[in-house]
């Protein structure tokens, strides 16, 4: 008979989250998760089916519930509404935020991405389909801001943003006010590709 689970999947997740933004993946041990969750190392083997198992449904739940959100503010952009600004803005006040829980600095990916990803396909490949979503993203925002771009300056372009966003993300763990520097010069080398005529939001 299967065992029934007893305990609350997103509360576990958020708790966990914690724990392995401060540490990381390698330096976090099951002990330091059995602390956070309050979960005994038998329900987190069975929920989970591992340590590796619980940090990939923490990522899966990060890029859920906090990445795939923000990126949408992308999607509202429109000749009178610049969502790249609008993303911008949201990346500095969510790491603004996150600071302030001096455990968790900068962004979970970002972090993860430079710590085991570079020796894991998986994860590797996770962060890599992130970065595209976000390339693909800032480059519709661009061609809704001035449909005049040609494609290939489009992309250029997205890739310039998507490239200097990732970077203040994963600058933010060791200095926050240069990573909001970075996202603030970002926004306005965008408003400088902009047409004259544009009216600034």
């Amino acid at each position: 008979m299967a065992r029934t689970q007893e305990f609350d999947t997103g509360k576990a997740l958020g708790d966990a989250r914690r724990v392995f933004w401060e540490k990381g993946f390698d330096a976090t041990s099951i002990t330091d998760l059995e602390s956070a969750t309050g979960l005994g190392r038998s329900s987190i083997y069975h929920g989970f089916g591992s340590k590796r198992g619980l940090f990939d449904a923490v990522i899966q739940d990060y890029m859920d519930t906090v990445l795939r959100p923000r990126l949408n503010l992308l999607h509202g952009s429109s000749s009178s509404n610049d969502g790249i600004s609008t993303y911008l803005r949201s990346l500095s006040t969510d790491l603004v935020k996150a600071s302030e829980q001096t455990a968790n600095r900068g962004c979970l990916l970002m972090n993860t991405a430079a710590g085991i990803a570079g020796n894991d396909e998986a994860l590797r490949l996770l962060i890599d389909g992130y970065q595209i979503e976000l390339r693909d993203g800032v480059a519709g925002a661009l061609r809704a801001l001035d449909p005049g771009q040609s494609d290939s300056v489009v992309l250029a372009r997205a890739r310039i943003v998507a490239g200097l966003a990732m970077s203040a993300l994963l600058l933010a763990r060791l200095n926050l006010a240069e990573s909001l520097a970075t996202l603030e010069a970002t926004e306005g080398q965008v408003r400088q590709w902009l047409p004259a005529d544009r009216p600034v939001s």
